[in-house]
Formats: C-alpha cells, structure tokens, sequence
C-alpha cells in the first residue's frame, strides 16, 4: 500500500534533520559552561583599612542566588540581601565589622541550570582565625545527575531509534515494540528524577540523605531544568504510548515524541546557555545519534530471523546512517574540542579524559560501521548473518559506553581536573605527582592566619623544573570555601611561594596546583594539608 503524501514529506523532512544535524554541530560554537565570577566588591585578596558598606559579587550571566554566606573572625556574619542588576548578587554588610580575615562563598545557579560555587577573600588589618562551621554540600549529587542522564540517553536512543527504524527502514515486531515502550517509559521517570537530584544539589543537601527531604522536587521545579524535565519526560510518554500499536497514528506519534524529546534536552544546560543555535544543532544530534544506535536491535533481530534475507533492510538503514554517522564524528570533534582550554586539558582534566573516551569510542563504532557497509553486508547472502550480527552486537556495546561517557561530559565543567589527592599528612608537608615531575608543598605555620605555601617542583632527574606559570587554588567545602585561587610568585628556580592569610578557617584543605608549561602543555596535581586551631 502506498503511503500517504503527508507521512512521505514528513519521512523526507526527519532525512534532512538526521543529515543536517553534524553541520549544524560545526557551524555553531560551544557556550562556555557554566557562570563565572568576573568582579566582586570587595575584590579577593583586597585588604581595606575600614568595613564595607555592601558584599557585590558580579556573573558574566544571569545567576539564581541559592546561598551567600560570610565567615569573619568571629563567626558567620549575617547578610542582608539586595536586589541588584542582572548577573549581579548584592548583600548589605553590617557595621563595625572586626579586623581579620574574611571568606564570602557563595551557591548560585547559572543560566545553564548547573549550580556553581565559589569564595573569595578579604582582610580588614590582620586575620585572627574565624570560628569554624559545619558541612556544606556533597559531590554525590553530581554523580547521580550523570547516572540518570546517562539512563535517559539509553532509553531515548532505544525508543525513539525504534519509531525511527519504523519510518526509515520497515516495521518493528509488536514484542520489541512492547519492549521499546517500556524502556520508554523508564526514561521518563529518570527526566522527572533528575528534578530532585537538582533540588539536592541546588540546596547542597548531603548525599544520599538528602534525598529524604520532601522539598527537593518543589525546590527542582523551580530551576532551570523544569522546561527540560517536562519537554523530554512528555516526548519519551509520546513514544511509550505509540510504539506498542500500528497504524499511520502510532507511525506519526512516535517520531513527534522523539522530536520532542531532542528539543527538552536543548532546554537546559549547556546548550541553553548558547542560544537558539547551538539547542537546535543539540537536538538534530541527538536524533541522529537515536536513529543509527536504535538501530542496532531490531537490525540484530531482523538478521536472527532472516539471516541473507535481511539485506534489503540492513541496506535501507545504511543509506542515510552512513553519511550522517561519518559527520557526526567530524562535527562533534570539533564541537567538543572548542570547549577545551587547551590541548594539554585533554590528558590534565577530567572533561578531557571522557571526551578522549567518547572519541575512541565513537571511532571504534565508525570503522565497525565502515566494515559492516563494505565488507559484511555484501557478504550476506554467502555468509549468512552471523558475522554481521557479531559487529552489531559490538557496536551496541561499545554505543553503551559513548552514551555513559556523555552523560558525564555534561555534568563536567571542561576546567575540572581530575582528583587525585596525594596522601595526606599530619604536618605541614604533602606530595604528589604530575606531568612527570614530583612536586612537595610546604605550609608555614599551618594555622589559621597568615601562611606560607612553598611548592617545590623538580624533573625526575632532580632538577628544578621552571613553568611559566603556577596557580593555587585552595579549598574546603566543610566550611563552604571553594575555589580560592591564586598565583604563585617564584622565589628560586623549581620553587614558588604564595604568602597570604587565604587559610583563615582550621581543618582539611585541598590544594590545587595548576603548572602552565608551555601555550598547550598544563599539569596540574591536588594535595591535602591540614590546618590546626589557632594557638
């Protein structure tokens, strides 16, 4: 029976989509990740002769305030919010301020709906040590945003790669289809989730206890990521309710719902935060990522059933997931790339380390797919299709893995590098490892107040190492103290040294040394040291 005009035009209309989506992914840059602190008053490491009036901290985009927080000499002080400027968090500061040693952290949520802190500091005269506070958040949230996004991406691609099998290639049979639903339906409870894990992390809620808490969702709901939760949760419902039935209806719904859901994940994130352009090139990608790796199941069920007979079929799908996938690759390589600050953060940071596993990835399934066209699918009328269907299965599992390590990529800003926290010692001495030196940082006296961090670097030969440029970012989320970051001045060849009074609050620090060793050459290691009560 012939199709109708309208489902041939649509057919030919969701071909342009799939073919266009990896030059859309060239044309467009990549946004930068998340809200960044461009100016603050007063600015960190200021020293004033007299207390401020106002705590003014300055984004380079529109922020949500979920948390400001001030610790002095003799505790936490309490603010008073005002309402300022877009981008822009203001707090009025109360007079007769002691002299010593002040941290303002803060907790806001970035245009792109990820929640993003950091601190900063200021002295009035010298920096008696402030009062200890309690613990503040916990990494976990982040790690299960990832575990649900990256169940989501499976069951998009599952669900809506079967209604596109049954639009491109031929019908599913009713069990997968029954099959495909369900997973359907699954990926729209993970969307709905990922609001609480958002709620979690946006309040910075311990993690797994925090999930008790009955205001995570309401607190979800009203962030960024709503659009994006009821967009993909309503398209994977679209496709859970079309797949099991025949028919023109059930064959239209289905594509509309996986349309749907690629626009929900453009609705927040990164993408949002780069305009229009970059969330439609987001979702032509995930269409054409949904139509080749969806694939791979019925294609897998159609060879077991009919051996040489599925060539026409197998044939069907590659014509238009050959070109698209080989573009795919070129277009998300160079998308990915601009996201980079550097070549050496491709083997110094963690968003390098899963984007260079996502590409050996994404490679390894284009020479499969390049194997499969040329050599395994000719052979089928000889050979029969066990051989094809062996690489389809390693395709499947290998597409597992690109899909895990994009589900990670997303809650992974590209400047994070990777913890590898050195042992952490009683005294004031700690050590570690990076880019092939050894490297040993010294803190003097080790109490809260003015400090002395000296880093040592050496080359495995003993000699001093020179980078052109070393950076120190200290931490302690227990106190609410992210992201103090500063530069070191050399002192000696192989020896840098920050003088300050940055470790104000007693407990376990974390120090990042990040070594600049060439325009695209970093290295970068993490220590722990520990600061005692003041004496």
């Amino acid at each position: 029976m012939a199709r109708a005009p309208l489902l041939r035009r649509a057919r030919r209309l969701l071909g342009a989509l799939l073919l266009a989506a990896p030059m859309l992914t060239m044309a467009v840059p990549e946004a930068l990740a998340h809200a960044a602190l461009v100016e603050s008053s007063p600015a960190d490491g200021e020293v004033l002769p007299a207390g401020p009036t106002f705590l003014s901290l300055l984004f380079d985009e529109p922020v949500t305030p979920l948390a400001l927080r001030l610790l002095g000499p003799a505790g936490e002080v309490p603010l008073r919010p005002a309402p300022g400027p877009a981008g822009t968090l203001r707090a009025a500061l109360p007079a007769g301020l002691a002299e010593g040693t002040y941290i303002a952290s803060y907790r806001v949520v970035s245009a792109d709906g990820h929640p993003v802190g950091g601190a900063l500091a200021f002295g009035l005269g010298t920096a008696p040590a402030p009062a200890p506070v309690g613990a503040s958040e916990d990494a976990g949230w982040t790690d299960a945003a990832a575990v649900l996004r990256g169940i989501f991406l499976a069951a998009f691609a599952i669900a809506a790669g079967g209604a596109l099998f049954r639009i491109f290639v031929e019908e599913v049979a009713p069990a997968r289809r029954r099959s495909m639903a369900a997973i359907a339906a699954a990926g729209a409870a993970a969307a709905l989730a990922a609001l609480a894990v958002q709620g979690g992390a946006m309040a910075a809620l311990p993690f797994p206890a925090g999930l008790a808490d009955p205001s995570l969702l309401a607190l979800g709901a009203g962030s960024a990521l709503l659009p994006r939760a009821v967009a993909t949760s309503a398209g994977m419902a679209l496709l859970a309710a079309s797949l099991p039935f025949t028919g023109r209806l059930a064959r239209g719904v289905g594509p509309l719902g996986a349309v749907l859901a690629a626009i929900g994940l453009a609705l927040s994130g990164h993408a949002a935060a780069g305009g229009a352009g970059m969330q439609a090139m987001l979702a032509a990608h995930a269409l054409a990522a949904a139509y080749w790796l969806g694939a791979l199941w019925p294609l897998l069920a159609i060879l077991s059933e009919r051996g040489a007979g599925a060539l026409p079929a197998v044939r069907r799908f590659a014509a238009l997931a050959i070109p698209a996938v080989a573009l795919l690759l070129l277009g998300g390589t160079v998308q990915a790339l601009g996201n980079l600050p550097g070549w050496g953060a491709l083997f110094d940071t963690g968003y390098g380390g899963l984007l260079l596993a996502k590409l050996a990835g994404t490679a390894a399934l284009l020479a499969l797919a390049t194997l499969n066209h040329f050599r395994l699918t000719p052979a089928l009328p000889g050979c029969g299709g066990r051989p094809l269907a062996r690489s389809i299965r390693a395709e499947a599992a290998i597409g597992l893995g690109v899909l895990a390590a994009t589900a990670f990529l997303g809650v992974t800003p590209p400047h994070a590098a990777p913890h590898h926290p050195a042992a952490v010692p009683t005294g004031i001495q700690a050590t570690a490892q990076a880019a092939g030196m050894a490297m040993r940082l010294e803190v003097t006296p080790a109490r809260p107040g003015p400090n002395r961090l000296t880093l040592h670097i050496q080359h495995p030969d003993g000699r001093p190492a020179d980078p052109t440029e070393v950076w120190l970012e200290l931490s302690q989320p227990a106190a609410g103290v992210d992201g103090l970051r500063r530069r070191m001045r050399p002192e000696a060849p192989g020896r840098f040294v920050l003088e300050g009074p940055e470790l104000a609050v007693p407990g376990h620090w974390t120090a990042r040394a990040e070594l600049l060793l060439g325009d695209f050459d970093q290295g970068a290691a993490t220590f722990g040291v520990e600061v005692g009560p003041a004496p």
